[in-house]
């Protein structure tokens, strides 16, 4: 696969100025996949590093969120690649269940006017299928916009054939351990899409509601009643008994007594039981077991009649009596007018409710009984908590693990089946009645294969997560014993938003244990979650998204990428606004510029390639201090990488990738071995320059792999080696460091620095020739020969071409000053500056910062300002008078200097 020459390469035009990346991206993606550099080989003999991709819905479009983990996924697998890892990252599609059939329902409804009713299970189904055909893969080619060099000849389906086999084989396994049972319990409800949804697709709104409190009359005592408060008046037509607390002295004469319920005159009991809460409201609690979940529990323990009051579609049913076939909100609202009206409605309060929501619909969800399919999950769950607690599995950053643990300690049982026609059938089949109708009485065969004819398959379908849960080993053949699946299985790392966490992270975790006796991966990577500059969630209605590819085609997707790596801090929302790729851009200028600086001087051929490869003969003894300086901190880079990585902290690998090269190499390296305008650059400075930037585009190629490829043969000459993908990851080498020398550069470096800072405070030209003087301690002469060793450096970068250096020189007069270390920079300002002008500025800032500390003391001297305004305010202020006091001293210190000449 990695034995692809440099002429393979595509052609490289003459070094543009200006960097667009357009000219190269669709190129150099092309080539990759071409020449195989994604594949991954199950007989090979390396290690494996495997990387699962989150399978995206197949209704999805690629967003800010997708490109971010996309970023970091694809750096972690072209590091590993580079390592000479067997590298694998899977991707694939998820069949989204409730998403995709509502996006076909659409579609269907707007094209033809037609339900899914009007064409039939068989038909809409196929319709379906040949959507997803159409429609489906638009990710994935967008992910390749991204960069993404997933495998892509391994790509699965959640719906594919060998992936629907390992889901029928799982719901065959888990029910002959009894892990899977059927019955009617209460689930939550969704209206719309007229389903049942687990626990974690319900989402719960603070919103803003009533207390109604209701009187019900008692019978055979007509004037007395109990009085009841609700949330939601329309259940109580499903209302099979008053409850109190037993040790509520209020009602304990109550306790085995009838009440009535209004509007529907039926009786009902007054019970006792530990889990009402006498606080709340008048302490007295309507029983309606079949849409509340605690009245569901207490309606077990006291054997009460379970009345549904609902249609699947959230209208009132036959069992509402004269509110039948209404919606159940204007049922509410007819109901507390009919009780107003009767007299029974005693008062109304406002009341802060939590609602839940469907996450997929957003109807407001509705708790009801339902005959479904559920999964026995505290068995599955204890290998997997045992698992991560004694590090099997772990957690990046590691505070997630106790979220992990608070869910999957406190785990309930799992609502897989849904009322819809798009994903897995259930494998169960019914017997039938003289109809041809499935007649559940009769009991039931699970099998992934019909039994008997005759027999009908489960109208119902999993849940997609059902599915989801196997994706690290059914994407590999389980349950065959393949190649693939012993190479490759269990996986490295997965990388994911915390908001999944409950979902799919602890479901493939303890899918991973129950049916392949291992973890399905070693580490969890959770990123952030990427929201607007206002750190609001990015929505529709906000319309405050992002969209990754208008990024990508403004500022190209290694921009993209590295900017969104560079935020990823782990574990940590990222604030975002589009404004923010300009940095990356930027760098992916500065980058394209720096080759420039060497590159020029190189011997190239007519498509821009060097016709000979330049190497360094000089060791590294017989470098110039710079050129020592600048290996040792590409080696500490190397090495501050290397432990990032090993952290999962890839922002830090941007942050110190970046600083190395643009700091360092361009900004102080290139700067100091540049020849003056006219000569050439010596072959061995080409050759240092050159290697040190090679080593820069790897560490780079990860986050930016589109620029540092074409960079990478602009360097390099035909028959060098291989493409950037496929290059050796560097390693850091002690014989390139000398920490001493770089200390001693460091010296220099920091007092060039405050030169240059000098000139910037006076608006001095960077180009504008000065003096300095370098005061060094009196008993330190080694240093002040090696700073005059290095006089050039200074007239290189701040044209300081009169460098005196004196032990314990003093300050002259008039001169500005920084202090190094032990050392001190002055630089006389006569000459440099119109000191009757620098006078009169500063006179100006004098009395500016005079007049702002007067305002500041009076504050401060203001009692009812220091008594009343908070803590930190206050701080604040005398925070700003100490500020404003040093300033203001600085500035009389320096205007008393320039006055004395």
């Amino acid at each position: 696969m990695h034995d692809t020459m440099p002429d393979d390469a595509p052609s490289l035009a003459s070094m543009s100025k200006a960097y667009d990346p357009s000219d190269i991206e669709d190129k150099w993606y092309t080539y990759w996949e071409e020449h195989g550099f994604f594949e991954a080989d199950a007989d090979g003999d390396a290690d494996s590093h495997v990387i699962m991709m989150p399978p995206p819905n197949v209704t999805g479009r690629l967003h800010i969120g997708h490109a971010l983990q996309d970023s970091i996924q694809d750096a972690l697998t072209r590091i590993h690649r580079m390592k000479g890892d067997e590298t694998l990252w899977m991707p694939g599609l998820d069949h989204a269940g409730i998403a995709t059939q509502n996006a076909v329902e659409d579609d269907l409804r707007e094209a033809e006017g037609k339900t899914r009713h009007d064409l039939g299970r068989e038909a809409f189904v196929e319709r379906v299928r040949a959507w997803k055909e159409e429609y489906g893969d638009l990710i994935l080619d967008q992910k390749r916009t991204l960069g993404d060099s997933c495998d892509w000849g391994r790509q699965r389906f959640t719906m594919d054939e060998g992936f629907t086999r390992a889901v029928q084989e799982v719901f065959v396994q888990l029910h002959e351990e009894g892990l899977i049972y059927r019955g009617d319990y209460l689930v939550n409800w969704d209206p719309e899409n007229e389903t049942a949804l687990s626990d974690e697709e319900v989402e719960n709104e603070e919103r803003e509601g009533h207390l109604w409190h209701v009187q019900y009359p008692l019978v055979g005592a007509e004037d007395e009643s109990l009085t009841i408060a609700t949330t939601r008046p329309e259940t109580m037509l499903g209302d099979t008994a008053i409850a109190v607390d037993p040790d509520d002295e209020r009602y304990e004469h109550l306790v085995g007594e009838t009440a009535i319920l209004p509007l529907l005159g039926r009786e009902i009991p007054i019970i006792a039981d530990e889990r009402i809460d006498s606080d709340f409201g008048t302490g007295a609690l309507k029983v309606t077991p079949a849409h509340d979940e605690t009245d569901f529990e207490i309606g077990e323990d006291h054997g009460l009649e379970k009345i549904t009051i609902m249609s699947p579609t959230g209208d009132i049913n036959e069992n509402g009596g004269p509110y039948e076939g209404m919606d159940r909100f204007d049922a509410r609202d007819q109901i507390v007018e009919d009780l107003e009206e009767e007299g029974l409605l005693v008062a109304v309060e406002d009341y802060m409710m939590s609602v839940p929501l469907s996450e997929r619909s957003e109807a407001v969800i509705e708790p009801l009984i339902s005959r479904q399919w559920f999964v026995e999950m505290e068995p599955l769950a204890e290998p997997a908590i045992e698992a991560v607690r004694e590090g099997e599995i772990e957690f990046f950053p590691d505070r997630w693990a106790n979220e992990y643990f608070r869910w999957m300690e406190n785990i309930r049982d799992w609502c897989i089946s849904r009322q819809l026609w798009w994903g897995h059938r259930i494998p169960v089949w019914y017997y039938t009645d003289e109809h041809g109708e499935a007649d559940p009485e009769q009991g039931y065969v699970v099998s992934i294969d019909q039994p008997e004819d005759g027999m009908v398959q489960e109208t119902d379908v999993l849940d997609t997560w059902f599915s989801s849960w196997l994706w690290p080993f059914a994407t590999l053949g389980w349950p065959e014993e393949t190649d693939d699946l012993e190479k490759f299985y269990p996986t490295d790392v997965l990388v994911s938003g915390y908001d999944i966490l409950f979902f799919w992270i602890a479901r493939m975790i303890m899918a991973g244990y129950e049916f392949t006796g291992r973890p399905p991966f070693k580490n969890v990577f959770i990123t952030g979650m990427v929201k607007d500059a206002q750190g609001r969630w990015m929505s529709k209605s906000l319309g405050n998204g992002i969209d990754p590819l208008e990024m990508v085609d403004q500022y190209g997707a290694d921009a993209t990428r590295f900017t969104l790596t560079l935020l990823c801090a782990q574990g940590q929302d990222i604030k975002l606004a589009p404004s923010k790729f300009e940095m990356g851009r930027n760098f992916a200028n500065k980058i394209w510029n720096a080759f420039n600086v060497f590159g020029q001087f190189m011997d190239r051929d007519d498509a821009g390639v060097p016709v000979r490869d330049y190497q360094r003969e000089r060791s590294f003894e017989e470098l110039e201090l710079v050129e020592q300086w600048m290996l040792h901190r590409l080696h500490t880079a190397i090495q501050d990488v290397e432990d990032s990585l090993d952290r999962y902290r890839l922002n830090e690998i941007a942050e110190r990738v970046y600083d190395v090269f643009w700091r360092d190499y361009c900004d102080w390296y290139l700067e100091l071995i540049k020849p003056p305008y006219g000569e050439e650059m010596e072959a061995d400075k080409i050759a240092l320059a050159a290697e040190i930037y090679e080593t820069l585009l790897k560490l780079l190629h990860p986050l930016m792999p589109f620029i540092t490829e074409e960079l990478w043969w602009k360097v390099r000459p035909r028959g060098a080696g291989e493409a950037c993908i496929a290059a050796d990851w560097p390693s850091a080498d002690d014989e390139q460091m000398d920490a001493a020398a770089a200390e001693t550069f460091e010296l220099i470096q920091e007092m060039i620095s405050g030169v240059r800072g000098i000139k910037s405070d006076y608006g001095v030209g960077l180009g504008q020739e000065i003096e300095a003087t370098v005061s060094v301690p009196v008993d330190d002469e080694a240093l002040a020969d090696t700073v005059r060793r290095y006089a050039d450096y200074f007239d290189k970068l701040a044209s300081v071409t009169d460098l005196t250096v004196e032990a314990g020189a003093e300050k002259p007069t008039a001169s500005a000053s920084v202090v190094v270390g032990r050392c001190e920079v002055f630089v006389p300002l006569v000459g440099m500056i119109d000191l009757e002008q620098e006078r009169e500025r500063l006179r100006g800032e004098i009395e500016e910062k005079e007049t702002f500390l007067e305002g500041v003391e009076q504050k401060l001297n203001n009692p009812q300002f220091v008594n009343k305004a908070p803590d930190e305010v206050v701080e604040r202020e005398r925070q700003k008078k100490k500020d404003a006091t040093a300033e203001l001293e600085r500035l009389q210190d320096n205007l008393a200097d320039l006055e004395a000449v």
